[in-house]
């Protein structure tokens, strides 16, 4: 672990925290990482006081073994206390393996910092475990869950309508930010059963931004013909 421009920073096996090299994060520390190689699962817990913030922060597709996880779509009953909620089989995987070091370490700083807003963020294969987090802490945590908000970014259609029904129904800000013609939002496109979920903030590809909200995403990246889908996009979201 190593301090840099105002901010700490530490490497999780092969992830580095460039954004620590952003003046916009001057000040953030890490608190706690992760580093599971068994099913790959990385990340880290944060907290920035100038801010009053608190990050939980999953990384995206990297290694072959995310790639293998991106792809096992079949399904999962989860979580077991919301009946008939299902979320994809290999995004689950990898956060249920970190889920009991994540949960533990995100109740103890929320507790140390009470004040702070919970923000889970994450892209990709990232996105979507950031959202069972989300949804995991909301419902063994009640008292907490008005702190919580979830920002992802390239996030796959991770879980069913009754997931996504709970988490719309939390009233809490859900921003999930699509990049142009970025492909994995649509994904995985054979089954309909799957669906999106929260406020969508797309950076058309005209350059300029449009929200769509209330599960209605047809004036933002749906609006796009398959045609214009594309992976390129997927990595090269601003700022990240």
């Amino acid at each position: 672990m190593v301090s840099r421009h105002g901010c700490t920073v530490v490497s999780v096996g092969n992830l580095k925290l460039p954004a620590c090299d952003n003046p916009d994060t001057s000040g953030t520390v890490v608190d706690y990482t992760w580093d599971i190689g068994v099913i790959t699962s990385n990340g880290y817990i944060a907290h920035n006081p100038t801010e009053k913030v608190i990050f939980v922060s999953f990384r995206g597709t990297y290694e072959q073994g995310d790639w293998i996880q991106d792809f096992t779509l079949t399904h999962t009953p989860w979580p077991p206390e919301l009946t008939g909620s299902s979320v994809v089989t290999g995004f689950y995987a990898g956060y249920i393996v970190a889920k009991p070091l994540v949960i533990k370490n995100a109740l103890e700083v929320a507790t140390r910092y009470p004040d702070y807003r919970i923000i889970a963020v994450g892209h990709s294969l990232g996105a979507s475990r950031a959202a069972m987090f989300v949804a995991d802490f909301a419902l063994h945590y009640p008292e907490l869950r008005h702190r919580l908000q979830l920002f992802t970014y390239g996030q796959a259609k991770c879980a069913n309508r009754v997931f996504a029904d709970f988490m719309n129904g939390l009233n809490i800000p859900i921003i999930r930010v699509v990049n142009k013609g970025d492909i994995a939002p649509h994904l995985p496109n054979d089954d309909p059963t799957l669906v999106q979920f929260g406020t969508e903030v797309w950076y058309a590809p005209t350059n300029n931004t449009v929200i769509c909200s209330s599960g209605d995403y047809s004036r933002c990246s749906d609006s796009l013909p398959q045609s214009a889908l594309n992976a390129e996009d997927h990595s090269t979201y601003p700022g990240l």
